[in-house]
């Protein structure tokens, strides 16, 4: 089971790619559309980045904002894990 404070310490890329592991595996649609919303925003916010100091930090307002959702979203789920289990 995906837990809180091992989220946290995960890269957003990692993340993201959970929720694909995630939307690949659940049975309940509604977590698959939301997984898959959540990766696919991710994958939007990558861009090259902005020589506008203002145009980047709204860029990286997005990200955090995003990560913290995606960790919200996967905290306590036990269709994917990170690691392997033992």
């Amino acid at each position: 089971m995906l837990q809180r404070k091992d989220l946290e310490a995960l890269h957003p890329t990692t993340l993201a790619v959970l929720c694909g592991k995630l939307a690949e595996v659940s049975h309940d649609q509604e977590a698959v559309t939301k997984a898959r919303e959540l990766k696919q925003e991710w994958s939007l916010l990558q861009t090259p980045p902005s020589s506008s100091y203002r145009e980047e930090k709204a860029k990286d307002a997005k990200r955090w904002e995003n990560r913290q959702r995606m960790i919200d979203f996967l905290d306590g789920r036990d269709e994917v894990e990170f690691y392997p289990k033992q």
